[in-house]
C-alpha cells in the first residue's frame, strides 16, 4: 500500500495523471482542502468524492458537472478534471457519432448491428436521449475499431 501512495504522490507532484481520479486528488491538495470541506463546498456526499478520488467509480458513471464544480472550487480551468471521454460527451457527442457513422457509409441499423446492440440504443444517441458508453468514444476517436 505504501509503495502504491508513493506512486501516486509521484505523478501528482509531476503532474503526469493517468486518470480522472489523479485530477481529482491533485485539484484537492494542490490547494490543500479537505475532502468534507470540498464535497460540501460543491454540495455533493463526501462518501462519493472519496469514492471518486479511490477510483471506485468509473470514468462513464462520474457526473461531468460535479466534475466541473470540484476543478472550479480548487481554482483550476473547469475541465481539468475531465477525461478526454468527458470532453466527447460535452461537445455534442450525438452529432461526432453520426458524423463517424456516415463516414463508414453505414445506417444506425447496421452500426447498431455491427456493436451487438439495438437500433434504438444508437438512434437514442443520435437524439441526445442517452449517454453513449465510453466505447463508443472509442470507435469514434479511432482508438477502437469495428469487426467488420
Amino acid at each position: 500500500m505504501k509503495a502504491k501512495r508513493l506512486t501516486v504522490a509521484m505523478r501528482l507532484c509531476t503532474g503526469v495523471f493517468e486518470s480522472v481520479a489523479d485530477k481529482l486528488r491533485y485539484a484537492r491538495l494542490s490547494v490543500g482542502i479537505h475532502q468534507d470541506a470540498l464535497a460540501e463546498g460543491v454540495g455533493i456526499n463526501r462518501h462519493t468524492l472519496l469514492r471518486y478520488e479511490n477510483g471506485q467509480v468509473s470514468e462513464e458513471n462520474m457526473e461531468i458537472e460535479w466534475l466541473i464544480k470540484i476543478a472550479l472550487a480548487c481554482g483550476m480551468d473547469k475541465h481539468f478534471c475531465c477525461s478526454p471521454y468527458h470532453m466527447f460527451i460535452m461537445e455534442d457527442a450525438s452529432e461526432q457519432i453520426k458524423r463517424h457513422r456516415k463516414e463508414m457509409g453505414l445506417t444506425q441499423k447496421q452500426l447498431a448491428a455491427r456493436l451487438g446492440i439495438w437500433d434504438t440504443t444508437v438512434k437514442g444517441w443520435e437524439q441526445k436521449r442517452n449517454k453513449p458508453p465510453k466505447y463508443v468514444w472509442e470507435l469514434v476517436s479511432g482508438l477502437r475499431s469495428i469487426d467488420m
